[in-house]
């Protein structure tokens, strides 16, 4: 249980610092509340198959205002091994065309977490910022965009000058959406600034450094 828990911190904060499907694509109108759940992770090679790590989550949004929207999780799989891992965020319509075919999302937020049996605590400010195209009548929407955790920790262990203040990734995803119904697909590209050679872990990693996300996400609008 022990390793399985370090195993699960590293994947959230070495490499999967987007350990989650983005949870604002497009801000919800005034009023209007959403829940909406979330599993997959960075790319790994097991037992000689690709596959994503279930790294899954749960969150609730609701719209403040017109363009604005607060949303909050929990990650679930991490609080099974013993990481109480917490998100809060806004997202932000800092752009859209008249017609709405067009928009630029920001969102600002933080990641809270801690060890439950050793009381470690860590916090991480996020800053991503995205841009979607709506296409059909739905609206359905294609989105990229690119986002990091900021490290606040200035030394690691054993007092090795901390060298990556900054955990990026960059996105691209597609939202399905119906009345009541909205369903994400998404591929980040995290940690492009660690080597992941000679790793425990057999990551899918394009030039060997960082690795592929794959997400899958579902959200069910409630009324007003």
């Amino acid at each position: 249980m022990a390793t399985i828990r370090i195993l699960i911190i590293a994947f959230v904060v070495a490499v999967s610092s987007a350990c989650n499907v983005t949870r604002v694509v497009k801000p919800l109108e005034k009023g209007e509340k959403a829940v909406s759940a979330s599993i997959g992770g960075p790319g790994i090679i097991f037992s000689g198959a690709p596959i994503p790590v279930p790294l899954s989550s749960l969150s609730y949004s609701h719209g403040l205002d017109t363009g604005v929207t607060v949303s909050a999780g929990i990650h679930t799989t991490s609080l099974a091994f013993g990481v109480l891992q917490l998100d809060l965020a806004l997202g932000v319509n800092a752009f859209q065309l008249d017609n709405e075919k067009f928009g630029v999302t920001l969102s600002p937020g933080l990641h809270f977490l801690m060890d439950t049996y050793k009381g470690y605590v860590r916090t991480y400010p996020q800053l991503d910022a995205l841009c979607w195209w709506q296409y059909s009548e739905k609206p359905n929407l294609f989105y990229a965009g690119a986002g990091t955790w900021v490290e606040l920790v200035k030394a690691k262990p054993h007092n090795q000058v901390q060298q990556n203040e900054l955990l990026p990734w960059v996105m691209i995803g597609h939202q399905f959406n119906r009345p009541k119904w909205a369903y994400t697909t998404e591929i980040k590209y995290l940690g492009m600034q660690h080597d992941t050679r000679d790793l425990v872990v057999d990551y899918i990693s394009p030039s060997h450094h960082g690795t592929l996300g794959f997400y899958f996400g579902v959200s069910r609008r409630l009324m007003k």
